[in-house]
Order: C-alpha cells, then sequence, then structure tokens
C-alpha cells in the first residue's frame, strides 16, 4: 500500500499533518497543542510504515508536493502507462481538502 505524508500544518487549536492513500483516500491528522508533538508524530508515522513492511512512504516537506504527488499516485492507479496532469479543479479540491 502506498502512503503520502503530508507536511505539517498550523490548523485551528494547533498544529497537524495529514496522510492520503489510494485505498482510504485523504485522512486528516490529529490537531497537536505543540508543533514539536506534530513533528514527532509525524516522525512516528513514516518509519512506522516503513519498517518491516512492502509499503511505499512518501513523506512530503511543502503543501505542492503533498497536492502533485497525491494527485500523481491517483493518476497512476488509474492508468499505468500514463500519469495525467493535474486539472486547475483537482488542485484546488485538493487544496481545500487540505486547509479546510
Amino acid at each position: 500500500m502506498q502512503i503520502v505524508v503530508g507536511p505539517i500544518l498550523t490548523r485551528k487549536g494547533g498544529y497537524a499533518f495529514d496522510c492520503w492513500t489510494p485505498e482510504q483516500g485523504l485522512s486528516p491528522g490529529y490537531t497537536y497543542g505543540r508543533v514539536e508533538d506534530a513533528h514527532y508524530a509525524r516522525n512516528v508515522e513514516i518509519r512506522s510504515r516503513s519498517k518491516g513492511s512492502s509499503d511505499q512512504t512518501i513523506a512530503c516537506s511543502t503543501v505542492d508536493d503533498f497536492v502533485r504527488l497525491t494527485l500523481d499516485v491517483r493518476g497512476r492507479q488509474q492508468s499505468a502507462w500514463a500519469t495525467p496532469l493535474p486539472s486547475a479543479q483537482e488542485k484546488r479540491v485538493v487544496m481545500d481538502a487540505v486547509y479546510g
């Protein structure tokens, strides 16, 4: 299973990161009161997914990377021979999902 881990963002009440998988779609993360706690939880998520499994974990450091990779992974799933370029509407939908 592939998973894309997003960057840490400020959210109402603190800091959070999101994860995306082709099977489950976007999973909003828990909001932590301290940025250090969010960094720790994100690192644990990345390590736990990578350790001892065949999962492919991709950690993004920017929102642009997160949007591009989630659209890219979804495109590769739909068509093995070509990755479609995301439309402006698709980018807006993902950005709305990330920023709320």
